[in-house]
């Protein structure tokens, strides 16, 4: 029994000297993440932020999360790198035990060995002062001026023939001395190694506050200084492994130890601090035997420690996130009164005080109470009751279940599949009740829990189990009551189907009855105060509702799909914070930021059973154990920038050489690219991201474009980027605090296209002129050919023409000269009849008065005949003789009306002589006789397009029988005029109209005119 309980009190030690140390999150890096190996032989970040791993099989350095070995070290193949330091011009040295140094500027290499005057190849140390790099190597001590770049050998004196073995430096008093391992330790000098004191079986040495330390496999023994070198022997002798490595951690105040035993291992990281040495490897979380390298971070509260068989452990100080474990077992529930934590567990109630566990209730006590009660309810247990489920007192010891725990007055009650205990909170058991329930509360003394088959049982008196059932039969009764809260006014049901419920007054409300809330599946709620309620779905949305009253109010709603999760495994409020558990991250949301923290932070179980919160720090418990998350730290976290690298850089597929780099970064980055240059892919990394799969990333071409979609691969593509200049940025999230920061990552001017060149383009327009002035200057060579060939063509053909036109006007002057030829004699004729008339009527007055003025006629007549063509005017003067002549027979009787189109020139206008007056004389042959009243004649000229329209109107007979029979007996006038007027107006089928009705006739010409 005792071994027992000291094995318990033991286990509780352990858990709570875990417990109270700061929160500290270690990650290892191993094979898995880039190293060849889990052997690390040195470690160091320089003051660019590179972290250097040294390993049998050559350097690497971490890009992100993971280790590469860069191309340019493979190609040195250089490896067992020892040791690690930089200079003052920021140059880095690397000693290798068994190639010599090697020194690095960023970009080029050069190496230090023997063949270039190193005292030995096998290099085990460096140290660094005043430009000067001491190298301590077997067989001796090297000196590098790095200013000068002589090498220093100095000589020394050895007491044995053992290998002189140089292992460390230390500097005092601004002299530099050197310990081996079985020679003493040496002061330096340039020329020689002075002895100071022969102790031997040195592995390492340091000094601290004027105190050396000297650590072997005997132990560490500490001395100060100067009695050392006043080779005192007043050692202090501790036994602590072979510490192989210190450093300085400015940040912890303190200096920093790893070692391990050759063989046993047994190692340990230690921490000197106040000149005392303390054990920090469990504290540190470093799972290694075998510590052998310790670096410790400038920049952040974090150390790196090299182990030689499980790879490089990351320890970050002062984290927000601890883990701890109760043997390992799940947290089911977890409560505090007073100063007192009550943790749950399958094993039992556990209680802590001040962060030590201090008691625990254990299964096996339960079971035993269970046993020693069942018997009280005989009779309950013997009736068949439908509300209850039935219980199997037959249930071994092991199989006994914890479900869940509420506090009840002034004792704890907690369910299991065997019924319920009340224990008081020192852990004394005051009751057992068979009543087996997981989804029960606590109100306004009632105690209110699920029915198995429906509905809710509310007990009045639990202790007597005396109740009142609510079927779900009912309205508005839960059932399939997955998650119970309460405030101080009320209780609430979340069921898994029919959605949110309100218990109040002896009365239930449905909130998806009534349509205040239509989300039906319910995964969980939580009651925060007296008017807010956290309610989580199945389908990962997280509402946060205010309750007035029986009305809800949905303030926000939280989709957990689009952060980041698929599944909710808890919800809580603590103080400002919202806590969400999903199956990937556990989401803190506070003042519109949003914290994520994961694998990385350290959150790596991530089924969440339980939790509460202290005013500064939430315990949340998990399956195998819980976490304490510190608010405070996490949301204080400061806004640090980070710094981007380009890593590499291609252009259509080709790749950038080593030498466009310098520290594996871009050097160039305002780079002038070839228009068919467009095809752009650079890898990028985050300068000493400590959580780097917490950045996700996200680019635009220019500082007014649209950013692109998040991506979470360090990595840029631009495919088929059009000419122009692009300024690319870059956006950068950490999802584990919200923090963003933008960077101007890389300028290209991308060139024109060739043909949008103005060289180009005027050389172009210049090339095409001449192209056009060429084929102008041969078109027109060619046309004027063409054009002087037509041209002789239709010279000949228009000579041609004019010799028949010619030969046509001849003939048509012919054919008119012997129209008018007929057509004189006849008008003659008729004058002389009308002459002949005067005569015989014995008018002798008139006779010589007509005949006067027909010799008048005659004249005009022959004159006019001689012309082709005579004015409008000569022609009407000459109607109007001819028309006074007639008129003599008719003793003036015929009235001759002319009217003129006003548009008319008549003097201008031409015509052939005599084509109207045969009409006119037609109209005194046949149109009237002497007993005709007012007789007239009326000449209408009128202009038309390109013709005169000549109508000749008169009032005379018109369409009369002896008209008809006189058309046989037609003068020759018209058909003379008729055929003038084919021979005038060619291509017009119908020259003259006559029109004959009863009131007159009329005649209308139609004459083409210039």
């Amino acid at each position: 029994m005792w071994l027992r309980n000291f094995i318990f009190l033991l286990v509780l030690f352990l858990c709570s000297h875990q417990l109270s140390a700061q929160y500290v999150l270690t990650k290892q890096y191993t094979y898995e993440n880039g190293l060849p190996a889990n052997e690390i032989l040195s470690v160091y970040k320089d003051s660019r932020k590179i972290l250097w791993v040294g390993t049998r099989f050559g350097v690497f350095v971490k890009d992100m999360d993971n280790f590469k070995m860069m191309k340019r070290f493979e190609k040195v193949q250089y490896n067992n790198v020892w040791t690690i330091i930089e200079d003052r011009q920021y140059n880095v040295w690397f000693g290798s035990y068994g190639q010599g140094i090697l020194k690095f500027t960023g970009q080029r290499f050069e190496q230090i060995n023997t063949a270039k005057g190193l005292v030995s190849d096998r290099v085990r140390n460096l140290f660094y002062l005043d430009d000067l790099i001491y190298v301590a190597a077997q067989g001796g001590v090297s000196i590098i001026d790095t200013k000068s770049k002589k090498i220093y050998n100095p000589s020394f004196e050895k007491n044995n023939n053992i290998v002189f073995e140089a292992v460390s430096f230390f500097e005092y008093q601004n002299k530099v001395y050197v310990a081996t391992i079985d020679h003493g330790v040496y002061e330096v000098h340039r020329d020689k190694l002075k002895l100071v004191n022969p102790f031997n079986r040195i592995n390492y040495s340091f000094l601290n506050n004027n105190d050396l330390y000297l650590s072997s496999s005997k132990g560490l023994n500490i001395i100060p200084i100067n009695d050392f070198l006043n080779k005192k022997l007043n050692f202090k002798t501790y036994d602590f492994p072979v510490f192989r490595n210190h450093n300085i951690s400015d940040k912890r105040h303190s200096l920093l130890l790893a070692g391990y035993e050759t063989g046993a291992g047994n190692g340990m990281v230690a921490e000197l601090k106040d000149n005392k040495i303390t054990d920090q490897t469990e504290n540190f979380k470093i799972t290694s035997d075998y510590p052998y390298r310790v670096f410790s971070s400038k920049t952040d509260d974090l150390i790196y420690v090299g182990s030689a068989d499980k790879g490089l452990f990351e320890v970050h100080f002062n984290h927000f996130l601890d883990f701890s474990t109760i043997d390992n077992k799940r947290v089911i529930e977890i409560l505090k009164v007073a100063n007192t934590q009550y943790f749950l567990t399958p094993e039992g109630l556990y209680f802590q005080e001040n962060n030590v566990f201090n008691k625990q209730i254990k299964r096996d006590a339960f079971y035993q109470y269970m046993l020693r009660n069942k018997s009280k309810f005989k009779d309950f247990l013997s009736q068949s009751n439908k509300d209850f489920y039935e219980i199997d007192f037959d249930l071994k010891e092991k199989n006994l279940r914890f479900y869940k725990m509420i506090i009840r007055h002034n004792s704890f009650i907690i369910a299991t599949n065997l019924g319920l205990f009340e224990l008081d909170f020192n852990g004394e058991f005051k009751d057992y009740l068979p009543n087996r329930t997981s989804q029960f509360t606590y109100f306004n003394n009632q105690f209110i829990q699920t029915n198995p088959f429906g509905g809710i049982l509310v007990f009045d008196d639990l202790n007597n189990l005396k109740y009142h059932a609510y079927s779900a039969t009912q309205a508005n009764v839960p059932k399939d009551v997955v998650s119970i809260c309460q405030n101080k006014k009320a209780v609430f049901f979340g069921s898994s189907l029919d959605g949110l419920f309100k218990y109040e007054n002896g009365n239930f409300i449905s909130y998806l009855q009534n349509n205040q809330f239509n989300e039906s599946k319910i995964k969980m709620i939580k009651c925060v105060g007296d008017n807010q309620l956290l309610v989580a779905t199945e389908f990962a949305k997280v509402y946060i509702l205010e309750v007035k009253g029986d009305e809800l109010i949905t303030k926000k709603v939280i989709n957990i799909r689009e952060i980041g999760g698929e599944n909710i495994s808890s919800i809580d409020i603590f103080g400002n914070s919202i806590l969400i558990g999903t199956n990937r991250n556990l989401l803190v949301f506070n003042n519109n930021k949003t914290y994520m923290i994961g694998n990385e932070q350290g959150f790596v179980n991530k089924d969440i059973h339980s939790s509460i919160f202290d005013g500064k720090t939430a315990t949340i418990g998990v399956e195998n154990g819980y976490y304490k998350l510190n608010l405070e730290n996490l949301l204080k976290q400061k806004n640090q920038s980070k710094e981007i690298i380009i890593t590499s850089f291609k252009i259509n597929d080709q790749s950038f050489g080593i030498d466009k780099f310098m520290w594996f970064d871009l050097i160039d980055k305002d780079l002038n690219l070839k228009n068919n240059e467009n095809n752009i892919t650079l890898n990028f990394a985050v300068v000493d991201a400590n959580f780097a799969q917490s950045y996700k990333y996200r680019y635009r071409v220019n500082p007014d474009e649209k950013w692109n979609e998040y991506f979470y691969n360090p990595s840029i593509y631009l495919r088929n980027i059009p000419y122009g200049k692009y300024r690319v940025q870059l956006e950068i999230t950490d999802t584990s605090n919200g923090q963003k920061q933008i960077i101007d990552l890389v300028s290209l001017n991308v060139d024109e296209p060739f043909y949008l060149n103005i060289y180009f383009i005027l050389l172009s327009v210049l090339t095409l002129g001449l192209i056009i002035y060429r084929y102008n200057t041969n078109k027109i060579k060619t046309l004027n050919k063409f054009n002087q060939l037509k041209i002789s063509q239709l010279n000949e053909k228009n000579t041609q023409e004019n010799q028949r036109l010619q030969l046509e006007r001849q003939l048509t002057e012919t054919k008119l000269t012997a129209l008018q030829s007929q057509m004189n004699p006849h008008f003659i004729f008729n004058v002389l009849n009308s002459i002949q008339f005067y005569i015989l009527d014995n008018d002798i007055d008139n006779a010589l008065n007509s005949l006067g003025r027909f010799s008048h006629l005659i004249r005009q007549m022959l004159n006019l005949s001689t012309k082709d063509e005579i004015s409008l005017k000569d022609e009407i003067d000459f109607l109007k003789l001819y028309v006074e002549v007639e008129n003599f027979r008719w003793k003036n009787k015929i009235e001759f009306d002319v009217q003129i189109d006003s548009q008319l020139d008549i003097y201008r206008i031409k015509i052939p002589p005599m084509l109207i007056q045969p009409i006119i004389e037609n109209s005194f042959v046949h149109a009237f006789d002497q007993n005709h009243l007012q007789p007239i004649i009326k000449l209408i000229i009128r202009v038309k397009i390109d013709y005169l329209e000549i109508i000749i109107e008169d009032n005379g007979k018109g369409n009369t029988t002896q008209i008809t029979q006189n058309k046989t007996h037609d003068s020759k006038a018209l058909k003379i005029v008729n055929e003038r007027l084919q021979l005038l107006n060619r291509n017009i089928e119908e020259n003259i109209f006559i029109n004959f009705h009863e009131k007159g006739t009329k005649v209308r010409m139609i004459l083409k005119v210039d």
